[in-house]
């Protein structure tokens, strides 16, 4: 089982699309979902399960990805309830402004699965060395875009560590609920340290 936001290798014209392109996009979408009307926003969430197809995504890898805004959309839904409820603050118990928050959500995590099942750190880190020459004239070390290449690649192994770690708790029968959270979380800290400090490590001895 593939982790969340994992590399999807395929020859799709989503993958053959220059990384720089769906790096723009990428960052393109969120401006666009909170300047633009909300219909703007329900096409975009209609459109990117069309290029995940497109894009030799299996569905249920599409659908996995999207499960981290789950925690995100109770909260918000938990507190427009709660001050319906204890407060009356709200003339509706879900108010409009949480459910456009919820919709653009959903839209900017759709366009960062396909962005990450579709494109491969190294494609990510040459488009953005390519970008970072021709802002400095070619004068730059290529630091900017090295980190920031980093950053983006991190949030895969992350979510690879967890689940690793998730399949091993399961694997000794451990009970869901906020032991495993307290059991897994301080591991999932230590290990994603290490593979940084690992990272950083390579780093200088290539320097």
């Amino acid at each position: 089982m593939n982790s969340l936001f994992s590399y999807t290798a395929s020859d799709s014209i989503i993958h053959r699309t220059p990384a720089g392109l769906k790096i723009l996009l990428l960052f393109c979408v969120p401006v666009t979902v909170l300047l633009c009307p909300i219909e703007v926003c329900l096409v975009l969430i209609a459109v990117f399960p069309i290029l995940a197809l497109v894009g030799k995504i299996r569905l249920l890898d599409f659908l996995r990805d999207l499960r981290p805004i789950v925690i995100y959309c109770m909260m918000i839904v938990s507190i427009d309830v709660l001050s319906y409820l204890l407060f009356h603050r709200n003339d509706e118990i879900v108010t409009q402004r949480s459910l456009y928050t919820i919709l653009r959500l959903l839209c900017a995590i759709e366009a960062t699965s396909v962005f990450f099942r579709t494109t491969s750190t190294y494609e990510t880190g040459s488009a953005l060395q390519t970008v970072e020459r021709v802002l400095t004239f070619g004068k730059s070390r290529l630091v900017l875009s090295g980190l920031f290449s980093l950053f983006l690649g991190f949030l895969p192994q992350i979510f690879a560590t967890w689940s690793s770690l998730d399949l091993a708790y399961r694997a000794r029968g451990g009970k869901k609920g906020i032991s495993k959270a307290l059991t897994l979380f301080p591991l999932l800290i230590t290990m994603s340290m290490k593979k940084a400090t690992t990272t950083y490590l390579a780093l200088l001895n290539r320097s």
